[in-house]
Formats: C-alpha cells, sequence, structure tokens
C-alpha cells in the first residue's frame, strides 16, 4: 500500500483557482492542470500522482468532470 502524502492548502488553492475557470459541468484536462499549478509553483516536490489526486478532489467539490489524459501523447500531423 502506498502512502499518500497530502498537499498542503496553499497548493490546494492554486488548483481551486485554476479550476474555478471552468464552469459548473465542464470537463477538464488533468494533464492540462498539472501544466497550470506547475507553472504557477515551480518549486512544487510533489509527484504528479498526488497532484492529479489534488486536482481530482477540487473537481469533485467544484462539480467538474475529469478528463484523464495525463499519459496521452498528441502529434501534430496524424497520417
Amino acid at each position: 500500500m502506498r502512502i499518500v502524502h497530502r498537499v498542503g492548502p496553499v497548493l490546494d488553492q492554486a488548483i481551486a483557482a485554476v479550476l474555478n475557470r471552468a464552469g459548473h459541468g465542464d470537463t477538464v484536462s488533468v494533464k492540462a492542470a498539472l501544466n497550470q499549478v506547475r507553472q504557477a509553483a515551480p518549486g512544487l516536490v510533489a509527484s504528479n500522482d498526488d497532484l492529479t489526486e489534488a486536482i481530482l478532489e477540487v473537481a469533485a467539490a467544484l462539480g467538474l468532470f475529469v478528463a484523464f489524459d495525463e499519459r496521452e501523447q498528441y502529434t501534430l500531423n496524424p497520417a
């Protein structure tokens, strides 16, 4: 069993600030939210898994749907 270290309240507020841009019932991208949170807090040492868990908790509280696209890769010109 893995021990999850909770992110702090300041980071929870940063995540909420990122997700508050979406309207109730909108779908948010985990990949985009991770990027925005990491840009807002460049010295952050929390793992992507811990951040994803925190993003899910905040998204659920705000009534948002979540796209689990963190590991997806996009091509510019698909053949």
